[in-house]
């Protein structure tokens, strides 16, 4: 095995797939020249590399601007609400949201936060919530 890094310069992605064996995802994908290429990915390193893609998107969602300055916004395909798992007195609930490029994310909401954002979303006035969210990863 050789100790050099080589690049792969990715155009777009074509497509992904989950091994017969569940242990691997396919990710197809077109690189600048017009080649074909796949990589196959671990379920672990997938898991472990969800937030730094995430990170990245944040980064670069944060580097980009809309008119007038604002940042860019992505549309809103689904969103879900769950019971945190970790907490049995189900006083957290989980807030998914999933962007029209499949890209989701996943916030642990305590009882007040998700009354204030509730109530934020009735009357569309965005409260500051005085307790963080703080940020899971979700597997698909």
């Amino acid at each position: 095995m050789s100790d050099s890094v080589r690049a792969i310069a990715i155009e777009a992605l074509t497509h992904f797939d989950v091994c017969a064996s569940g242990r691997h995802v396919e990710i197809g994908f077109m690189d600048h020249g017009g080649k074909p290429g796949r990589l196959y990915v671990s379920h672990d390193s997938l898991g472990a590399l969800l937030p730094s893609l995430a990170a990245a998107l944040q980064g670069a969602a944060g580097a980009s601007v809309g008119p007038a300055g604002a940042p860019c916004a992505h549309a809103l395909l689904h969103w879900r609400l769950d019971h945190d798992q970790d907490d049995p007195d189900h006083h957290v609930i989980v807030l998914r949201l999933t962007a029209g490029n499949a890209v989701e994310v996943a916030f642990r909401l305590p009882a007040r936060v998700a009354s204030a954002l509730g109530q934020a979303l009735l009357t569309d006035c965005a409260p500051h919530a005085s307790t963080p969210a703080r940020l899971v990863c979700t597997n698909h």
